[in-house]
């Protein structure tokens, strides 16, 4: 065992040497060399970007929309709006009127119902999208 250990710190001073690094208590000389390394030249090229163009798009004035029941639900069929009995709505101050029919207990197709006997009242649909009260009972479409 002693022979391998021998011969192996041998062999790591040898190699060392042979590269130049210094090893403690042996003089090697610096070797240094330089080497110098040039890329292929790339040509340069040069790119011109398109000319600007000026787009003049024509705008639409696009009209307010109307406050118009969605028909496609079951609760907004005339036929049935026009059967449900009369809502009396008396809100409080500060209180709308969807806030006074979800306090006290109707449905959101009573609430709509009430909405479209009243005449569609702009200030019940805070999107105007056709469905009132949304704040109310939230979004029903």
């Amino acid at each position: 065992m002693r022979l391998f250990r021998a011969t192996a710190a041998a062999s790591a001073v040898l190699a060392l040497a042979a590269c130049g690094v210094p090893i403690a208590g042996h003089a090697v000389p610096a070797g240094i060399q330089t080497v110098v390394t040039t890329a292929p030249s790339t040509p340069t090229v040069t790119v011109t970007p398109p000319p600007t163009q000026t787009m003049v798009v024509p705008t639409t004035v696009v009209p307010p929309r109307a406050y118009v029941p969605a028909g496609s639900q079951w609760y907004a069929q005339s036929s049935w709006i026009y059967a449900q009995p009369w809502i009396a709505i008396t809100p409080a101050a500060g209180q709308t009127s969807c806030q006074w029919l979800f306090a006290r207990g109707y449905s959101y197709a009573q609430a709509y119902a009430a909405w479209a006997q009243n005449g569609y009242p702009a200030s019940w649909s805070a999107t105007g999208d056709g469905y009132p009260c949304q704040k109310s009972y939230g979004m029903q479409h």
